[in-house]
């Protein structure tokens, strides 16, 4: 009976053994890796749990794509300002030939940009618009306006702004200046400037005549 007793005690102690060294070891006869298959899963070391695929939706960073949302609402817009004028003598000895240009300036009166220029070699008696040209380092600027010499009488003169400075970028929304002059001797002559508004409403003005200018009509389209 002792040794049926000690031989039942010994097999239980050499099955205990087996079972730690199985569980060691993390195999089992029908396994076919270190995976322990008889855990639950969500008992499992995190490396051996495999992760679930994930889908690229192609979009790296939310953020950048709201920035770059709000910055297209904010960007200048484009518009187009036509501007017209009847030019009438400044009693020079001169006339009815002439010499004169309309330009875009800021709020500040800061050149942005020549609309329409005849003059030719007496374009330095434009003193007005020589005077803002060369504060913005642009001394009788012409870029993108109507160019032409002296005319020989008074008439219509009308001009386009496409909401544009002299390297053509888009100018942002505020206040600006239309500007008139013009001179009809050797000397410096009437000029004048209308304020308005660049936005998002279009508008139609008829400022007031002013000497030498009239007929003067803005029609504003954003």
């Amino acid at each position: 009976m002792t040794t049926v007793r000690t031989f039942h005690s010994a097999g239980r102690f050499l099955f205990a053994v087996a079972c730690s060294l199985l569980m060691q070891l993390g195999c089992s006869p029908d396994s076919d890796g270190p995976r322990e298959f008889w855990r639950p899963w969500y008992e499992l070391p995190d490396a051996l749990v495999s992760e679930e695929p994930t889908i690229d939706l192609g979009v790296r960073d939310l953020s950048s794509v709201q920035d770059a949302s709000v910055s297209d609402l904010t960007a200048p817009q484009g518009c187009t300002l036509s501007v017209s004028v009847t030019t009438s003598s400044a009693g020079g000895k001169y006339a009815p030939r002439n010499i004169g240009a309309i330009w875009i300036s800021d709020g500040s009166g800061r050149f942005v940009k020549s609309l329409y220029v005849w003059a030719g070699q007496r374009a330095k008696y434009l003193r007005k618009w020589n005077e803002v040209t060369s504060a913005a380092s642009l001394p009788a600027s012409r870029v993108d306006a109507i160019s032409s010499a002296t005319l020989g009488s008074h008439g219509v003169r009308s001009a386009t702004w496409k909401c544009t400075d002299t390297t053509g970028k888009l100018v942002v929304d505020g206040s600006y200046q239309v500007c008139f002059e013009l001179t009809d001797f050797d000397g410096q002559g009437p000029s004048d400037c209308v304020a308005f508004t660049k936005g998002s409403a279009p508008f139609s003005v008829t400022p007031a005549d002013a000497a030498s200018f009239g007929k003067r009509r803005l029609d504003f389209t954003p």
